[in-house]
């Protein structure tokens, strides 16, 4: 059967392959969006993809690498418009997936203190009351030399502005600890574990630092930046978008300071620290809904999976090691993912007692 989509797959794939495929699959009728429509039209587009594989960035490093280039291609570019319908949380109550339904919480010493929605803002108003009012209205009353402490559940982000005006994004799975104001304070000093895109107030009259795990800090004057640091993670990895940043390592006395585009990562177990440099944009896209995954083993990105939809990934032992680079959309949904691994891998997915398993 011919389709509109055929006028395309006539072009040339090179620096546009992006668009090239966005228009192959919008061309479709829903109708047509069919397991034959893969088998079919874009087996050309997979040839030729696949021919040019040396010259692609996103590629699987291990198994068969010319199925798996396509897999991950994929997973960036094609979007069925039946998916694009049904809300992503649904979808997964749908295929029996248990999602995390814990709520974003603001603890004061060991208590919490109250659940709170997706933003919120920490106000000082002229008789110097400190509170945090929330998007949703909630305001709460702070006490100014209390330490506050956040908790992001997975399947959450969460924004915060701080009294300072630096203001943070917290990505799922992730806690965040800080003062109610930094008045009475020489610095600007706060603790995170697991990840946060920061966007610095500059004050050069108080240096804000950031303490991860493994003892580790960062320096800063006002820039922006991310910082990865999750607690079961191998390494811990800091990425500059703008400005100016001092990483600090004690365990080896080592201090780095990252220029925009670069990346420091530092190894927990050794404390090797690589400085290299990278799009830092792209690692910073999880706080618009995007997942970045670059040489990543598979066992890490169904962690960041798990995280970033509140559910339970686990990855056989046979591919853990599997290598992944590619772009996936929050919106396009675990069925699709899955999907399109057991269609273009060796590898299988199940679901049972709502943990999605990888074999």
């Amino acid at each position: 059967m011919k389709t509109d989509a055929d006028k395309y797959l006539n072009r040339p794939i090179g620096e546009n392959e992006d668009e090239l495929l966005d228009e192959i699959w919008n061309s479709l009728p829903e109708e047509e969006c069919e397991e034959h429509i893969l088998n079919e039209n874009y087996q050309d587009v997979k040839s030729r993809i696949r021919r040019r594989r040396n010259t692609r960035r996103m590629y699987w490093i291990s198994g068969s690498v010319a199925a798996a280039c396509v897999f991950v291609f994929l997973f960036l570019l094609f979007r069925p418009t039946a998916l694009q319908d049904v809300p992503v949380y649904a979808q997964l109550d749908n295929m029996g997936v248990s999602v995390c339904n814990e709520q974003v919480q603001l603890i004061v010493g060991d208590s919490a203190v109250s659940n709170l929605g997706s933003d919120a803002k920490i106000n000082v108003d002229k008789h110097s009351n400190v509170a945090l009012q929330s998007a949703d209205g909630k305001k709460i009353m702070l006490q100014e030399a209390k330490v506050l402490k956040i908790y992001v559940p997975s399947g959450k982000h969460f924004n915060l502005e701080l009294t300072d005006g630096t203001r943070i994004v917290l990505n799922a799975d992730t806690w965040f600890e800080y003062p109610s104001t930094f008045d009475s304070q020489s610095e600007r000093r706060v603790k995170i574990n697991g990840e946060g895109f920061f966007e610095v107030k500059s004050d050069t009259t108080k240096p804000f630092y950031v303490e991860i795990p493994n003892g580790e800090s960062i320096r800063v004057l006002g820039t922006c930046f991310n910082v990865s640091a999750y607690e079961d993670n191998t390494e811990n990895v800091t990425t500059l978008l703008s400005g100016k940043i001092a990483y600090h390592v004690p365990a080896n006395n080592q201090t780095v300071t990252l220029s925009p585009n670069e990346q420091i990562r530092v190894d927990k177990g050794t404390n090797k620290v690589k400085k290299h440099e990278v799009d830092a944009a792209e690692y910073a896209m999880w706080k618009e809904g995007v997942i970045y995954f670059n040489n990543e083993k598979l066992s890490v990105l169904a962690k960041k999976l798990s995280r970033m939809y509140g559910i339970d990934i686990q990855v056989s032992e046979e591919h853990h090691d599997s290598r992944f680079s590619g772009m996936i959309r929050h919106e396009r949904g675990i069925d699709y993912i899955t999907r399109l691994v057991a269609a273009t891998s060796n590898i299988k997915c199940s679901i049972e007692n709502g943990i999605i398993y990888l074999k």
